[in-house]
């Protein structure tokens, strides 16, 4: 398969265009944090830890069995927009979206479509609208595995959807698609990565976008002045900045790098924990340098996901919560996996 190849232990996105990680400029919800292990867990060949940041009146439902043209998947789903961010297929195949900020800001009469399901954004006369990046993810989910997924979601049609960033994993192997403009397949070497808010410099290095993101951060530091918190008022403002977003990239998968090493721990837990970390914990500043997230009664993180493909389909996890995890107990919700694969060998 064509595809870039990188040596990675951290990728991510950086959401733009006035809106959140989960309701950007499209008004679609999609995933915020993605901690990915991949191969590199005795026995357990995937393992997924995930955390929804969103408007907090934005309506989903929880993980549940669902229909899709090849069979049942789990996923959540976007009550306002419809389709999903984030599932897991009969075929093992997992898929995660999350959002990315064009690599230039362009003024909107100057932005070639606006995304048709959900837009925030008036249409610009004459133009066609964007497709939905719902889409994108089902498409994943539909296919045999990540590779066939890989090959198929690289076709996508140049300057369609707004720019994401999808992670496709199905144990065997793990791909990143970054999408500005038109699709770039990277795959992922067995470890521990981490899908966040700001573009990992060996990822931009891979895709040639080094001295753009570079000039990204430089004028998301002036924003902010050097300060604990943006210069921007509001919500809008805060989550628009990038600045917090790198150091929380770089704890996050200082924390998970060791904890892959760490002999006997209980992956779940661990994982548990990072999910839960908040602004106040020891060296963390900004509210959106915590994993989860909470900024005044309005934006904060709403779920979190805790995964694992085992190679015993009966011992496979998956817990969820429906609300910020240091608020909520994780339940486990491992009998959808039981009759997720059950339904497969009927």
């Amino acid at each position: 398969m064509s595809g870039q190849r990188a040596s990675l232990n951290c990728v991510s996105n950086v959401n733009r265009d006035g809106g959140s990680c989960g309701n950007g400029v499209d008004g679609w919800q999609t995933m915020c944090t993605l901690i990915v292990l991949h191969r590199c867990v005795a026995g357990r060949p995937l393992v997924v830890a995930a955390n929804r940041d969103e408007f907090l009146d934005r309506p989903a439902e929880d993980m549940a069995l669902r229909s899709s043209r090849t069979g049942p998947i789990l996923s959540p789903l976007d009550l306002e927009a419809g389709g999903t961010w984030v599932g897991l297929s009969q075929r093992g195949v997992f898929a995660g979206l999350t959002n990315l900020r064009p690599l230039e800001e362009r003024p909107l009469e100057e932005r070639p479509h606006q995304e048709e399901e959900g837009s925030s954004n008036q249409r610009v006369v004459g133009q066609e609208p964007l497709r939905s990046r719902g889409g994108v993810v089902m498409a994943a989910l539909e296919a045999e595995n990540a590779a066939e997924a890989v090959r198929a979601l690289s076709q996508l049609e140049e300057a369609a959807y707004n720019p994401f960033q999808l992670l496709v994993a199905d144990g065997r192997d793990a791909w990143l698609i970054v999408y500005r403009d038109r699709p770039q397949a990277i795959e992922l070497e067995p470890g521990a990565h981490v899908v966040g808010n700001v573009e990992d410099e060996r990822i931009a290095a891979v895709l040639g976008t080094t001295g753009i993101l570079e000039r990204q951060a430089s004028g998301s530091q002036r924003r902010s002045g050097g300060t604990e918190f943006p210069g921007f008022e509001g919500v809008e403002g805060l989550i628009d900045s990038e600045e917090p977003r790198v150091l929380k990239l770089t704890r996050i998968r200082e924390r998970v790098e060791k904890m892959v090493t760490e002999p006997g721990i209980d992956l779940f837990e661990g994982l548990a924990r990072v999910c839960r970390e908040h602004v106040d914990d020891e060296g963390i500043q900004n509210p959106l340098e915590a994993t989860c997230v909470h900024i005044a009664d309005r934006y904060g993180t709403r779920s979190s996901l805790l995964l694992e493909l085992s190679e015993q389909p009966d011992a496979s996890r998956m817990w969820t919560t429906d609300g910020p995890p240091c608020e909520r107990p994780f339940d486990n919700r491992s009998p959808l996996l039981k009759d997720l694969f059950e339904q497969k060998r009927a």
